[in-house]
């Protein structure tokens, strides 16, 4: 690898509010892959057809680095709406429409992981109400000649291994609310291990994210 342990994630690095004109806006990092991410509403929807008379509809759309949307990009909306749908108290805003705009500026490894959270940390910065925190990681597999685990892989490592998964976990109920695979077929064991290995990721993402916003807080409220 790249002198890191199978479990362990590269530096994490997070940013709220690069975006002034959004509602809520987010750059997240691990390591060289980054995302930024932008959030607008609970607005009034474009298309009526769009609006839920009990619930705000969720608009999730994912732009590549260079180039036009393509199935990778599909694939990790859908992977996205999922975990949102999960955290957002979509009832507390009927017929609006809350639109995720997710940038990928530089891509190496664990991708979907890095929108994921970057997302979640936009909406946070807009002031949508969430009933969880829901935090993403990658993994990779390597089957032979035993099966392997590596947390966090970059695109060299991604391309050395089985199989790729990207997870999402609700930390505070232990509870994996999507994922995406992709590559060979992982037994129950490997599946098992890849799940406890997604979970302690996670709240580790979170007690990480908590510290980052607790040293902002305290740095808008210190005095002169």
């Amino acid at each position: 690898r790249d002198g890191r342990a199978a479990n362990q994630l590269r530096p994490p690095q997070m940013e709220l509010r690069p975006l002034l004109r959004a509602d809520g806006s987010a750059r997240f990092r691990f390591g060289d892959t980054a995302v930024v991410c932008a959030v607008f509403g609970p607005r009034e929807p474009r298309f009526r057809h769009r609006e839920l008379f009990d619930r705000a509809s969720l608009e999730v759309v994912v732009r590549p680095r260079i180039g036009i949307p393509g199935p990778k990009e599909r694939q990790m909306e859908a992977l996205l709406a999922r975990q949102l749908e999960h955290v957002i108290l979509a009832n507390q805003y009927p017929r609006t429409q809350i639109s995720v705009i997710v940038q990928l500026s530089c891509c190496d490894g664990a991708v979907s992981a890095c929108a994921g959270n970057a997302a979640f940390l936009a909406l946070l910065d807009a002031g949508v109400a969430m009933k969880a925190t829901a935090m993403c990681v990658a993994l990779a597999v390597k089957l032979e000649p035993e099966p392997v685990i590596w947390l966090d892989p970059t695109e060299a490592e991604e391309a050395q291994c089985d199989a790729l998964i990207s997870l999402s976990v609700d930390g505070s109920r232990n509870q994996l609310v999507s994922n995406v695979s992709s590559g060979a077929f992982l037994d129950a064991a490997t599946w098992a291990s890849c799940i406890e290995a997604a979970g302690k990721s996670c709240k580790v993402l979170e007690a990480f994210m908590r510290m980052s916003l607790q040293k902002r807080l305290e740095t808008f409220l210190k005095p002169g």
